[in-house]
């Protein structure tokens, strides 16, 4: 059964912001980022333990995404929610982000 996935409201202004400084520079990069997420999203909402748990914050699990961005999320198996807390640039200061 497959998971709901939940955009925190600041997942999803990082997401607008990343979209954003990418189409800037590329219409293309942008796409590309917005389909890589889709397409790693709706892998991720069958298989929501694939990524490893951030070892910086174990409260957190780590998805890659396209130009070295990062997306943060938790899974509630109880609720079968898949939350998404973060997404930003791995150059960022993360610890402070989270």
């Amino acid at each position: 059964m497959a998971y709901k996935l939940e955009y925190l409201p600041e997942a999803n202004l990082n997401l607008l912001d990343a979209e954003i400084y990418l189409s800037e520079y590329s219409s293309t990069a942008s796409n590309k980022f917005i389909e890589a997420i889709d397409e790693q999203t709706t892998i991720l909402i069958k298989h929501p333990l694939m990524y490893p748990i951030y070892e910086y914050d174990n409260r957190f699990r780590l998805m890659p995404l396209p130009y070295q961005y990062l997306c943060f999320y938790r899974v509630d198996e109880v609720a079968q929610i898949i939350i998404i807390h973060r997404i930003c640039h791995g150059m960022r200061d993360i610890p402070n982000l989270l």
